[in-house]
């Protein structure tokens, strides 16, 4: 048993077919050590430095890896099972034909050069090589970070409660990015989250498979609410084609007079909102709780109507 930070360094081992058994070794400097066959059951590893290791046909069992340090290990037919890799460094070489059901990954570090394949999300003890051998084709995914949202898609019911949570506390921001309008966005962004939502900026890559305009109505779809700066170029089209497919609430703002057309938007949604401000992100703020209140009333009409019209 090794407890605490330490400087024992046990490098360059290889290991084949052992146990190591509620090993407390936190700190423990491992690298470019080899480890085939080995059960890890109910250790504690935490910011232990496995670098360049090679884990080949290992079990793992409620083990703790927090702050730990992976880089450029290679995981291949492995059963990660309950594993916490809280803010762990796993910017590996590969993981592959690995079982990672149950792993807790809050903050963990991934590279985009990583090789991801082959990550079973069934509940299972059995690593990869023998659920093949009984001839079964478990439920994968090719990305560790999104493994769990993956797994609640593929359960009908634990979609549906994925889908609620979004829409009961997704705001989506829109507005534009130069001048300074990125940052109010992220200000605003910070702003929701510290009142329990979760703020959405589509300030990522577009989806391979959706245009911009498309992308701009799904993630309106999961969203409770849309808050539009109007001085964004891009924001009416995308108002007008959010509120031709969804009926929510909308609080657009803005510094100087709206564009023509915002009448007609008003029209489209009895849902929609304005603020008119100085421009400064303090009075935005002072004003914008009002407004919030309003939608939230705006919502809840919503689903007593959506209730009435199919419960």
């Amino acid at each position: 048993m090794i407890k605490g930070n330490n400087a024992y360094n046990f490098s360059n081992l290889k290991l084949s077919g052992v146990s190591i058994y509620k090993a407390f070794a936190e700190g423990l400097k491992i690298q470019d050590s080899t480890f085939d066959g080995v059960y890890f059951d109910d250790g504690d590893f935490s910011r232990a430095d496995f670098s360049n290791c090679h884990f080949l046909n290992c079990h793992f069992n409620k083990t703790i890896f927090t702050d730990a340090n992976f880089f450029e290990a290679t995981f291949i037919n492995c059963n990660l099972n309950r594993v916490n890799l809280t803010n762990t460094n796993f910017m590996v070489k590969e993981v592959s034909e690995t079982v990672i059901y149950g792993i807790s990954a809050w903050d963990i570090q991934i590279s985009q050069e990583s090789k991801q394949s082959k990550l079973v999300i069934e509940k299972t003890y059995d690593l990869y090589s023998d659920i093949i051998a009984q001839g079964r084709v478990p439920l994968m995914v090719d990305n560790i970070e999104l493994a769990q949202f993956i797994y609640y898609l593929s359960n009908h019911q634990k979609f549906r409660d994925t889908i609620n949570i979004l829409n009961r506390k997704g705001v989506l921001l829109l507005g534009k990015f130069k001048d300074g309008g990125l940052d109010r966005l992220y200000k605003l962004k910070d702003w929701f989250a510290d009142r329990n939502y979760l703020p959405m900026i589509f300030d990522f890559d577009r989806p391979s498979g959706m245009d911009y305009t498309e992308t701009i109505i799904t993630l309106s779809g999961l969203s409770k609410l849309v808050v539009a700066d109007l001085s964004g170029d891009s924001v009416p089209h995308e108002l007008h084609a959010i509120l031709d497919n969804f009926s929510k609430p909308v609080i657009a703002y803005y510094d100087k007079s709206p564009y023509s057309m915002l009448k007609d938007l008003k029209r489209k949604n009895r849902y929609f909102h304005d603020i008119k401000f100085d421009g400064t992100d303090a009075d935005l703020l002072n004003k914008l709780p009002d407004k919030i209140k309003s939608a939230e009333k705006d919502f809840n009409e919503i689903i007593i109507e959506l209730a009435e019209a199919y419960d």
